[in-house]
């Protein structure tokens, strides 16, 4: 039986597979390793392959698994596992070249599902290795008495020279516009806001780093102060829960302002259809509408990296010709009984609704309520619990709480979750905003100003805004080994920030590089015929550069052998040169018995350089210095003196 190179093959699909590992369920991981044992001890103790029964057993086996563990509905996750499984049988029943091609056909397939799945710049690198590792397996299955080490040089130099094309390519080949795939790749597992939100939620995503968008701004970013990130707005309260209003409209009044801020975000895929976008936003984008409770709504779920361009302004005056809908104000009636006496009571001792703000605000800041990232638990009355018992929380007790403190004196008041702050990236001048920086707020409504932010944690934690939360919270994980040692933290920071750095540039100069991108590059390119002209003179050099490598590649001999039949051609030649020519069908032995019988003189000579250049290219291995002996024979030999001596 012929040993197939299934080590090479189980290499390619190993490396191919790894990026994909956290997106497998424990047992297709176990289905690979024991597969992939299974097929190095048959191939290593040539055991004959399983029949074809038992492998259809195996592989109803592994689709069972698949479709069990995907449930009703089947998506990218599954997709993948069941790639896995495909890989982890596949080498088990190699017996052919044809099997192999498969194999390797296989494993480049994975990388090209890690594209659907990775975007970021290291993973592209790692794909980059994935490919050549793949490669190399492509070329032994081809060559497989071949030494493995020439042939990963071999497909290095491959990758190497795919680099340059595949740049030209990303630039000039025809983009679609939009996602390449219309369908969700993975389940909506993502952290951060949904249109739920309950007490203790919003600390829950505190201890959380991951980031959730990144923002560069086209001129000097605003101050900390006014750094709210508008996500989603509630409306609906229930005693327990809150959530957004229904049926919203867009929004068609102007807003009022005398500064404006541009940016760029680059935002995480989240599940959902709601942007984050600097309070107060003033334009909409392309992919989204702006609604009337001044949110950024997608068209469709962000299931992707998504980029897009915003306007807002800090300072504003919204919402005053609308008059604020009956849901703002509200409550159910039979909850929190304290807070709703509460409220009535400020409304009763203050004729203006913005001394009943300030009067709820001073209630909060004058009672010892503490800024906690654990919370005491509360009972059913939670907002008459969270005011009048524990009186420590996190951000989403005190809006929330402070929501219905408001609407219980008349006053409307909705609740919106987004984000607070960021960190400020001096490497490369751009803003992150990680789950972190989670926050809620509130906005409450005035007759002469319409919708006015109101920061209830701030009366309590006024640091939360200006230092964030880091700032605040010594214990969190991210933290615990910068604060041990101080110039080690600083050395992890500016490193981390170098990353993000370049992390956001790939983003913003490669995976943002949509299709109008590309037409307004064209574009320009046409409008300069100098470029045309570089484009032009750098694919030229680099394919003339190109074929004249590979041309006298192809002349050079690599082995002994070729080396030796070389230095034998040299030999015909000169025998040519005398009127003996070797026909194309004649082998070197039969040529020099030709030679012998035509010059007998010559068959000392003749013999020792056949003899030297059979040894060298058909013997198992040759003796140092026979092929230097054999240039020197051929170097020396003179066939015209050995015919004017016979003449």
């Amino acid at each position: 039986m012929h040993l197939q190179p299934t080590r090479h093959l189980i290499l390619a699909l190993a490396v191919a597979l790894a990026p994909l590992l956290f997106k497998l369920p424990w047992w297709a991981i176990l289905w690979c390793l024991a597969f992939w044992g299974m097929a190095l001890n048959r191939n290593s103790n040539r055991l004959p392959m399983p029949s074809r029964a038992v492998r259809a057993i195996f592989f109803s086996s592994g689709l069972i698994l698949v479709v069990a563990s995907a449930g009703l509905r089947f998506d990218g996750d599954d997709f993948i596992v069941l790639l896995a499984v495909m890989a982890g049988i596949k080498p088990l029943e190699v017996h052919c070249r044809r099997d192999c091609m498969v194999t390797v056909f296989l494993a480049y397939f994975l990388v090209i599902a890690s594209l659907f799945v990775f975007e970021t710049l290291s993973m592209t690198v790692y794909l980059f290795v994935s490919v050549w590792v793949s490669t190399a397996a492509l070329i032994h299955v081809n060559n497989p008495v071949g030494a493995f080490g020439p042939q990963v040089r071999l497909a290095a130099r491959l990758v190497l020279w795919a680099v340059p094309a595949t740049m030209l390519l990303f630039l000039l080949f025809p983009r679609l516009p939009g996602s390449f795939i219309g369908a969700p790749w993975a389940r909506q597992n993502y952290s951060g806001f949904t249109d739920v939100i309950r007490m203790g939620d919003i600390s829950r995503l505190v201890v959380n780093d991951t980031p959730v968008f990144s923002v560069s701004f086209n001129d000097s970013p605003p101050g900390a102060s006014q750094r709210y990130w508008r996500g989603i707005v509630f409306h609906s309260f229930d005693g327990d829960t809150w959530k957004p209003g229904s049926r919203l409209s867009r929004r068609r009044e102007t807003v009022q302002a005398n500064r404006f801020v541009h940016y760029k975000v680059i935002l995480e895929p989240h599940g959902h259809r709601n942007l984050f976008v600097l309070d107060l936003p003033v334009t909409s984008t392309a992919a989204a509408a702006l609604m009337e409770d001044n949110t950024l709504m997608a068209w469709r779920p962000v299931r992707q990296r998504l980029t897009y361009e915003a306007t807002s302004t800090p300072g504003y005056r919204s919402g005053q010709k609308q008059r604020p809908r009956e849901h703002c104000l509200q409550l159910p009636s039979n909850r929190n009984p304290k807070t709703l006496a509460l409220g009535r009571q400020l409304a009763h001792d203050h004729d203006d609704p913005a001394a009943v703000v300030g009067a709820g605000l001073d209630f909060l800041k004058d009672n010892e309520f503490t800024y906690s990232l654990r919370p005491d638990h509360l009972g059913k009355q939670a907002v008459d619990d969270f005011l009048f018992t524990t009186r420590n929380g996190f951000c989403e007790h005190f809006a929330g709480a402070f929501t219905v403190l408001m609407r219980s004196a008349g006053i409307p008041t909705r609740m919106v979750g987004g984000y607070l702050g960021g960190r400020w990236n001096a490497w490369g001048d751009f803003l992150i905003v990680r789950q972190a920086d989670a926050h809620v707020w509130c906005e409450v409504w005035l007759e002469e100003k319409g919708w006015v932010r109101v920061d209830p944690t701030v009366e309590v934690a006024p640091r939360r805004m200006e230092e964030g939360i880091d700032g605040l919270f010594d214990n969190l994980p991210w933290l615990a080994g910068r604060s041990l040692n101080p110039v080690l933290g600083r050395w992890i920071e500016a490193v981390h920030q170098s990353w993000e750095a370049v992390n956001l540039r790939w983003d913003l100069w490669f995976m943002s590089f949509s299709a109008e991108e590309q037409t307004d590059l064209l574009k320009n390119i046409g409008r300069q015929g100098t470029w045309l002209l570089s484009i032009g003179a750098v694919l030229g050099v680099w394919g003339s550069v190109f074929f004249v490598f590979q041309w006298k590649r192809n002349r050079r001999p690599k082995t002994t052998a070729q080396k030796a039949q070389v230095v034998f051609n040299r030999f015909v030649k000169k025998m040519s040169r005398v009127g003996l020519d070797r026909p194309s069908h004649q082998g070197a032995w039969d040529y020099s018995r030709t030679v012998i019988r035509q010059y007998p003189s010559m068959e000392k000579e003749v013999g020792e350089i056949v003899e030297r250049y059979q040894t060298l290219r058909y013997g198992p291995r040759p003796e140092d210095g026979s092929l230097k002996l054999l240039r020197i024979l051929v170097r020396t030999f003179n066939p015209r003196g050995s015919v004017r001596g016979e003449q």
